[in-house]
């Protein structure tokens, strides 16, 4: 075998080499269990604890691998599903089979051990201490029967001549030693067989407790000898003196016959040495159990891992398989996977990299034919997204596919956060119910075998009314006639109006021309007439005369302010630009409206951040005063009626407004109210707000009016911080 062969196998094989010579010497330590008991008694500790140690180091490894595996299935790793199911039957093959064995081996261990030791010997060994323990306690009964008898009739006599009394029941009771003690443990008289002891051992403490309860105290006790110890009964009795009601203990102490004695302490030994010899009995069943649990455990685990790590093995070249195919789904076509052996796992790996070569070819034109798509579409989005028009397009069922920032613009709308949404379910929002008139305008031209179409309609919206020109043309698909539709909305609202303005303009030219020639030949006419004739008259046809030239000399003055306003209307001087100060101009032109006699109150609410803008201040002024001038004839003669006038300046942008509280615009009336010759004031020309209007536009800004019926109007201006020339 080559020495990299013989190392790989090393590395992955080792341990378990390692394993099954730990196991080959805890069999060889199980036999010498077996033959000599003794010698397993001095190394069983340190045996116990290599064996232990041994089987905890591989429980650890299993475990471990293990959990190793249960990422791994988990990560779907291949091969690890093969693996688990062909460790799981491994392992029940061997479990089932180790299990019957170790069955059969704990029994047979447990029977051959219980038949080394006779059980009748040691039921015999046990019914004698039971049958000497039975005499023993008959000899304490008879002794603490005598006793009572006898004290019952020394009583008396034990109180008045102690020494003497105990001398006749000890010589009576044929006692070891005999003593009257006072309750609390205080020795009276003290009467022995014994010479050698001058005074009694005194009894324990808690034997006077006793007395004092006055209860009975009969026991076998050993004492100890100069060289050996020997057992004697001793018995105390509670006695009461009832002449002086004073609590006393009569202390009896017996010896156990020599021949009685004998034969205990014999059987007694004999009990102890058997009971020795049966010490190992309950040890070795429970090494034995451990031993076997442990050759149990040593050859299962290190089946099981011998198992994976052979399984692991075989399907090595599956996971690198694997591997690679994940990295050619993640994108890595470069990726060639090594070739180990030349088998037929070889030989898939060669057929692999054969197919990766071929789809990073295919995948590389494709990539190349995909570049050219998107730089085609990015051109046409740039084309698109720079359009003044809006596009939007359509798909078959009518779902938002794409919208560029005009048509946000022209619709007053943000459609961007709608894309891929049907249309019905956009119309649905509040926010977008103003797009429904358009939408339902436009949705019976949208038919499958439809030409290029165009329609102008109006959208009304927050910023007023709009004049849309809207085109629609079907998109083509590859599977289908038709695969949507395109929109494209042009706001001509502006054209429109310079076309009104420009026909208005030549109307109110010519309108002026014609008027002005003849009015002051008509005014003088009729001064002349009031000159000539008021003399000649009588005093009532003087009055006629001067009511009638009054007449036709104020009408003509109206008629020159109708000529001014159409002149006014018609001249499109240059707007001439300057830096000025917004909120200066509104306080100057306010200032001029201070009246208080007036039911009308005109005020001012400046934002002090503003700017000074590039504007002309000439038309800002006239813009005001019209302005003005509408609200407090759109009041009339209401009570405490408020005009104000308020800014408020963003960074690039100047806001102003003149709001009253008068009676409002009706709905229907927005539409036109920026038209010339507009109006629903019997002596008003019409021409006011278009001159509003025309001043605006010619800023470059943006009006609208917000009213509200009986809650007052607002005229909203939108200028730029500086106007283009």
């Amino acid at each position: 075998m080559p020495s990299n062969q013989q190392s790989r196998f090393l590395k992955q094989y080792g341990w378990l080499i390692a394993i099954s010579s730990i196991l080959l010497i805890s069999l060889i330590v199980m036999s010498q269990i077996l033959q000599n008991a003794s010698q397993f008694a001095q190394t069983y500790s340190t045996l116990l604890f290599i064996s232990f140690g041994g089987m905890i180091v591989l429980i650890v490894m299993l475990a471990r691998t293990l959990h190793k595996l249960r990422k791994q299935y988990k990560a779907n790793i291949p091969g690890l599903r093969l693996t688990v199911r062909l460790t799981t039957i491994i392992g029940f093959m061997l479990g089932i089979p180790l299990a019957i064995i170790f069955y059969f081996s704990m029994s047979f261990v447990h029977q051959g051990i219980n038949q080394w030791f006779d059980v009748k010997t040691e039921e015999a060994l046990a019914n004698a201490v039971k049958l000497v323990q039975i005499t023993l306690d008959d000899q304490t009964r008879r002794n603490l029967n005598n006793t009572q008898q006898a004290l019952k009739l020394y009583r008396d006599e034990l109180f008045i001549t102690p020494v003497l009394t105990l001398n006749k029941l000890g010589e009576q009771l044929n006692t070891r030693e005999i003593a009257l003690y006072k309750s609390d443990g205080q020795l009276i008289a003290y009467s022995s067989q014994d010479n050698v002891n001058i005074l009694p051992k005194s009894p324990a403490p808690r034997l006077f407790q006793q007395i004092r309860k006055k209860l009975t105290y009969a026991a076998i006790e050993t004492q100890s000898g100069l060289n050996t110890s020997y057992q004697i009964i001793r018995i105390m009795l509670p006695i009461t003196d009832i002449h002086n009601n004073k609590h006393y203990a009569l202390q009896a102490v017996f010896s156990i016959p020599e021949q009685l004695s004998h034969l205990a302490d014999t059987v007694r030994i004999s009990a102890s040495q058997y009971q020795e010899l049966s010490y190992l009995k309950g040890p070795l069943k429970t090494s034995f159990t451990v031993i076997l649990s442990m050759v149990l455990l040593l050859t299962m685990i290190s089946a099981l891992l011998f198992t994976i790590k052979t399984i692991q093995n075989i399907t090595r070249p599956i996971r690198t398989l694997a591997r690679g195919t994940e990295a050619v789904a993640k994108g890595d076509y470069a990726i060639s996977m090594p070739v180990v052996q030349e088998d037929e796992m070889g030989q898939l790996i060669h057929s692999f990299n054969d197919m990766i070569q071929q789809i990073a070819k295919a995948r590389n034109d494709i990539k190349f034919g995909h570049q050219q798509t998107e730089m085609q579409k990015l051109y046409l989005q740039a084309i698109i997204k720079n359009l003044n028009s809006g596009v939007l397009t359509l798909d078959m069922n009518l779902r938002l596919k794409t919208i560029n920032d005009a048509t946000n613009s022209i619709l007053n709308t943000d459609l961007f956060k709608q894309l891929g949404k049907p249309l019905n379910e956009i119309l649905k929002q509040p926010e977008s119910q103003h797009l429904k008139q358009f939408f339902d305008t436009i949705f019976p031209l949208f038919r499958n075998d439809a030409k290029p179409w165009s329609e102008q309609l109006t959208f009304d919206c927050k910023e007023g009314q709009k004049i849309l020109l809207v085109h629609g043309s079907t998109l083509p698909s590859l599977d289908q006639k038709v695969g949507g539709f395109v929109i494209v909305i042009e706001d001509i609202t502006q054209l429109v109006q310079a076309q009104l303005h420009a026909a208005w303009s030549d109307v109110a030219q010519r309108l002026a021309h014609e008027i002005k020639n003849p009015l002051t030949p008509i005014q003088l006419s009729a001064e002349r007439l009031h000159y000539k004739l008021n003399n000649k008259l009588t005093p009532s046809d003087q009055q006629l005369l001067k009511r009638m030239t009054d007449t036709i000399i104020e009408q003509v003055g109206a008629m020159q302010n109708l000529v001014q306003a159409f002149t006014e209307y018609a001249d499109t001087p240059e707007i001439e630009l300057s830096q000025l100060n917004l909120n200066t101009l509104i306080k100057d032109v306010v200032s001029m409206y201070k009246d208080p006699k007036a039911n009308w109150k005109v005020s001012y609410k400046i934002d002090p951040q503003c700017p000074k803008i590039t504007a002309d201040a000439s038309k800002l002024r006239q813009l005001l005063h019209n302005l003005i001038k509408n609200a407090i004839e759109a009041c009339g003669e209401r009570p405490d009626t408020r005009i104000e006038v308020r800014t408020d300046c963003a960074q690039d942008e100047i806001n102003f407004s003149i709001c009253d509280n008068g009676p409002g615009i009706p709905e229907k009336a927005k539409n036109w109210i920026f038209e010339p010759y507009s109006t629903d004031k019997p002596k008003g020309t019409g021409l006011g707000l278009a001159i509003v209007k025309k001043i605006v536009d010619e800023h470059q800004g943006q009006i609208h009016v917000e009213s509200e019926l009986e809650q007052g109007t607002c005229f909203i201006i939108n200028l730029p911080q500086h106007t283009k020339v």
